[in-house]
């Protein structure tokens, strides 16, 4: 924690919706019920949040969809009051946690510059000031007298980014704002936020994108069904919210089963999945360039032979996988059924860099055309300390120049002629 006073600080919040049942129901049955009491369910978004915000402080807000992030940056930007306890946010707060959110979509982007700096604390004069810098930013010049209902949501995102940071807020709050845009605009807003940062300014940030929020904010609060149920260090707070999902999908899965809603396992066949390292100790972190190894164990009911296995690792957050592979046809012959498990070991060189992914394994009959049994997704994390490379994998680059190798990874230095 840095700075003399807290920039945020939340005690005790919680924040209450109270949902009306509706039926589609005649004019003639509505009319009849006029004045009777309507059934009510209450849902508690958050609940028991105490939360502290150094100044000058980045911290990330992670959690499921649905565990309270959004409702928590509404709270912190004043669009929604806490049902309990209570919120207090110093200094001026620039929220951007809807891509549109305080633009008119009827004025053009020149006219909601001048609103939206307005809404933001902003002087006519002040925004006058800085109209063009603004615009540089935003790159959408070219739009700026066209109704913003015509924009898309990359160039809502450019504007609206470019209006915030320039009112050079005591907080920013950001809610996935950065997921939207081209490749080069994310990395320009990322570039305006470390110069924010080294300002001083408060930045609280909800992402799904896990490999760059290690990079972006070294604290973060991991949100489960409304309630925290950890706050620190960001890399133990992912690994800690892999753990948390896990959880969640068992209890939804469990809920499954008992009503009935469809077989938990596809084709027969019953699939366990285990994350160690060499010494076959169960691990969740890694560490690039360290070996993963996956243990599979499947038990059938019916005879499979021959079964082909296939792996799939996926960033989370993401959506395309990072690498799949299946095991040749014919390679394997062996015949499974009930009383005969298949038992499997792989070992995966671990070339990706810090982030959370998932492992899935799935077994196929001989011709891979039928799934006979496939795991949960199983979270883990990736570390990269020391590591000189961002993305998802290290190709580990060997760069050289007039014939020169000055570049190459540990172990992999040569000098050429």
């Amino acid at each position: 924690m840095t700075g003399s006073e807290n920039a945020v600080s939340l005690t005790a919040v919680g924040k209450r919706y109270v949902q009306t049942e509706q039926r589609d129901e005649t004019l003639l049955r509505r009319l009849s019920t006029v004045g009777r009491r309507k059934k009510t369910t209450e849902l508690w978004a958050l609940r028991d949040i105490d939360l502290s915000i150094a100044q000058g402080e980045t911290i990330g807000v992670i959690g499921r969809n649905g565990s309270g992030k959004t409702t928590l940056l509404r709270m912190l930007s004043g669009v929604s009051a806490p049902t309990t306890g209570t919120v207090r946010v110093v200094g001026r707060v620039a929220p951007l946690i809807g891509i549109g959110v305080g633009f008119n979509a009827e004025l053009t982007g020149r006219e909601n510059v001048f609103t939206n700096g307005r809404l933001l604390g902003m002087s006519e004069a002040r925004i006058r000031r800085d109209y063009d810098a603004i615009v540089d930013f935003s790159e959408i010049e070219g739009f700026l007298d066209t109704p913003v209902k015509f924009y898309s949501s990359g160039m809502f995102l450019r504007l609206a980014f470019a209006v915030a940071i320039h009112t050079d807020p005591d907080v920013l709050v950001l809610d996935e704002i950065l997921a939207v845009g081209d490749l080069a605009f994310q990395l320009k807003c990322m570039d305006k936020m470390r110069e924010i940062q080294a300002a001083g300014t408060t930045i609280i940030i909800v992402t799904h994108n896990l490999h760059t929020l290690d990079r972006t904010a070294p604290r973060a609060v991991l949100l489960s069904r409304g309630r925290m149920v950890y706050d620190g260090p960001t890399e133990q707070a992912i690994g800690r919210m892999h753990e948390v999902m896990q959880a969640e999908s068992r209890d939804r899965s469990s809920l499954a089963l008992q009503e009935g809603s469809g077989p938990t396992f596809v084709g027969g066949a019953e699939v366990v999945l285990d994350l160690v390292d060499t010494n076959g100790t169960r691990q969740r972190t890694f560490a690039t360039g360290d070996d993963i190894v996956l243990r599979v164990e499947a038990s059938f009911d019916t005879e499979v032979r021959g079964p082909l296995l296939g792996i799939m690792l996926a960033p989370i957050g993401l959506g395309s996988p990072a690498y799949t592979t299946f095991t040749t046809p014919g390679a394997y012959d062996g015949v499974h059924g009930p009383g005969r498990p298949l038992e499997a070991e792989i070992t995966l060189d671990n070339r990706l860099l810090a982030g959370g992914y998932t492992a899935t394994v799935a077994l196929h009959d001989s011709d891979g055309k039928t799934m006979v049994g496939t795991t949960p997704a199983e979270s883990f994390y990736v570390t990269s300390v020391g590591v000189h490379a961002t993305g998802l994998v290290d190709l580990q680059a060997v760069i050289s120049i007039e014939g020169r190798v000055i570049e190459a990874p540990q172990g992999q230095r040569l000098t050429r002629g």
